[in-house]
């Protein structure tokens, strides 16, 4: 016979006292399937897994139980609405306050958080989602999201107050073409350097737009490096370029959190972690031996953080696997080659020739895209302000750059 609507309401208000037991039954597995976007669906298993064993009669109740268990796990208040509004790509939380950026522009959220203790809350069901913790002694941690947006959390000692920074996971899965509108400088014509109040022609004997020699390159086996500030839209870029590809070359994709969404058949996706209790870490050098064992054609690193992953990609590249992308952090080419460097040495001793040399013979084309700002701060526009070719080094050991393109 079912259970009555009173029974039935009586056990699910039991249950409501017990879901902490329900959340750390479950939490161990849902680790796995961070950065899933069906990740509601992998819960609602999980869940009814443990209503078979604990709660049997309540397994008719399953759905409304997974609600609940997603909202204690999952939920993170003010957050929420601006991890599913389109254009944001950047939530912070000051104390209380929020606020966020879409399409580039700063915002502040009228409301933000209740009080500190829905703070601490939203803090710490980021820190526990991600098999972490935090406290006095270790007051600043990195972790992800449930759907793969990267955060950083800094608590009191170090910081006045807790801090919250999301960066939100989008992935933007766009040609050349269609980037158009969003990053300025890809409709124009190769062989424009012009600088301060100088204009030259460079040297080049194709004829057309950034994005038709951006085409070519890839189809040509280049190996690119996209060069910008943070949220200047590099990962995208180089997504974009991934269209051009040969459709049989085998693709190993490397990431830090997962963020590239490539159109191609035969692609590997392979993602690093810390060390957590009971798991060792997955480094750089760790997913490429093993990308490497898989004989990809082309190798594709989200962005160059560490100087591990420096000196690895760049080793990697000396050995072969022509046609693969990376990005970096810097404010031109000549800056984005001056922090390779001084990262691989940094992970590795070594005379600056040498570094150079490598870095040259693995890197053929540099890409620097630009932001503008407006008076207050706003992003304004993505540029592409820079195009180069490295073409070894001189007799001084100083890089050879040919500039296809260039516009400040």
């Amino acid at each position: 016979m079912s259970m009555s609507l009173t029974a039935r309401s009586k056990a699910i208000n039991k249950i409501n006292a017990d879901i902490d037991f329900i959340i750390n039954a479950v939490r161990p597995k849902m680790l796995s399937y961070f950065g899933d976007p069906n990740i509601k669906d992998r819960l609602r298993i999980e869940v009814r897994k443990v209503l078979e064993v604990n709660y049997p009669h309540l397994l008719a109740d399953a759905s409304i139980i997974t609600e609940t268990v997603y909202a204690k796990m999952y939920g993170l208040g003010p957050f929420e609405k601006y991890l599913k509004m389109e254009g944001v790509t950047d939530i912070f939380s000051f104390g209380t306050r929020v606020m966020y950026v879409k399409d580039g522009i700063k915002t502040d959220d009228e409301a933000g958080f209740a009080d500190m203790e829905e703070v601490r809350v939203v803090y710490e069901r980021i820190v526990a989602n991600a098999g972490q913790s935090i406290s006095a002694a270790e007051p600043s941690v990195d972790a992800e999201l449930y759907d793969g947006s990267r955060v950083k959390v800094i608590i009191p000692p170090e910081a006045a107050e807790p801090y919250i920074i999301i960066r939100k996971h989008t992935q933007i899965n766009k040609n050349l073409d269609e980037l158009k509108t969003g990053l300025k400088g890809l409709d124009d014509n190769v062989g424009i350097v012009e600088r301060r109040k100088e204009k030259t022609e460079s040297s080049m004997k194709f004829q057309g737009s950034i994005a038709e020699y951006l085409k070519m390159c890839v189809r040509e086996r280049k190996n690119i490096i996209v060069i910008g500030e943070t949220g200047a839209g590099k990962t995208t870029l180089i997504n974009a370029l991934t269209h051009y590809i040969q459709p049989n070359h085998v693709v190993a994709i490397l990431e830090d959190t997962r963020e590239m969404d490539v159109p191609l058949k035969y692609v590997f996706y392979l993602k690093t972690r810390e060390a957590k209790e009971g798991a060792r870490a997955i480094t750089y050098e760790d997913i490429l031996n093993d990308c490497l064992r898989s004989d990809p054609d082309r190798i594709i690193l989200t962005e160059i953080r560490t100087p591990i992953s420096a000196y690895t990609f760049i080793h990697t590249l000396n050995s072969g696997h022509a046609g693969s992308f990376t990005t970096l952090h810097a404010d031109d080419v000549e800056m984005g080659l001056d922090r390779l460097e001084t990262l691989i040495k940094e992970f590795k001793p070594m005379d600056t020739e040498v570094v150079r040399r490598l870095i040259a013979k693995a890197i053929d084309v540099l890409v620097f895209i630009g932001l503008g700002q407006d008076e207050l701060g706003n992003m304004t526009t993505r540029e592409i302000k820079e195009v180069a070719e490295l073409n070894g080094l001189d007799e001084k050991g100083n890089y050879l750059l040919d500039y296809k393109y260039m516009r400040w």
